[in-house]
């Protein structure tokens, strides 16, 4: 089997790449900065699995045009590279904190730019490459805002993007393809977007090697995930509306 990771040079992306690299699958290390997509391929390959750097970036859409014209054929696509929010020198990448009137509309072009735009990009490139019962994995986080999760421009562009998994998977079933598509959402993880670490919030936060895991056990399963947005604990989620009490 060979798989496609966006991202996997670090953090999900890369636990990711190391669980099903140890099961037998080829990794493509999909990332946007060569060399260190490079020295993720010599670490993955001294631990015995075999991997290759394909040069992605997701606001860049020759990179993923001509990514593809050096695959033939894939078994899964994991699209999990994104930004929470426009990046800022001076200010964490995912700030939990920030008032929802502190978004600006670039910081929302560009997050939907990337994650939902950047995404339906890869899926519509690469979707002709999958095999016949390939599959797409979309990784992505809770939509509904509450008083501790409510970041703008991070839920707004995952919505829009699981919106987009639904829409595949009714194409999918419709005309009676083998192909599927879901998202995952590992919960809370600990990468350096959120300055979490392991074990924080009383267990919440898990690691991304066991969020990797996770991630990784689904993908290789033999259950029909088409359409699906499965939590880390294997929940399907299918109430989309924001609980405010």
């Amino acid at each position: 089997m060979k798989a496609l990771i966006t991202g996997a040079n670090k953090g999900i992306g890369l636990a990711i790449a190391k669980s099903l690299g140890k099961s037998g699958v080829k990794i493509l290390v999909g990332a946007r900065n060569e060399s260190r997509g490079q020295e993720t391929v010599k670490k993955l390959s001294s631990q015995g699995i075999a991997a290759s750097f394909i040069k992605i970036d997701l606001n860049n859409f020759d990179t993923i045009h001509n990514a593809a014209k050096e695959i033939n054929e894939l078994d899964l696509l994991i699209n999990n590279a994104g930004i929470p929010d426009s990046h800022k020198t001076d200010q964490p990448d995912l700030d939990q904190k920030k008032m929802i009137s502190d978004y600006t509309t670039d910081d929302l072009r560009e997050t939907l730019e990337v994650n939902f735009l950047g995404t339906h990009e890869m899926i519509k490139v690469f979707l002709p490459k999958l095999v016949k019962n390939g599959k797409i994995i979309n990784i992505t986080i809770p939509i509904q805002p509450n008083d501790f999760w409510h970041p703008l421009a991070y839920q707004t562009s995952k919505a829009a993007q699981n919106v987009m998994t639904m829409a595949y998977a009714l194409e999918f079933k419709n005309m009676h393809s083998e192909k599927q598509i879901f998202g995952i959402m590992p919960g809370g993880v600990a990468t350096d977007l959120n300055g979490h670490t392991a074990g924080a919030l009383d267990g919440y936060i898990k690691s991304a090697e066991e969020a990797g895991e996770i991630i990784a056990k689904l993908a290789l399963d033999t259950e029909n995930h088409n359409g699906q947005i499965v939590q880390f604990d294997g929940k399907i989620i299918t109430d989309y509306e924001a609980q405010i009490h």
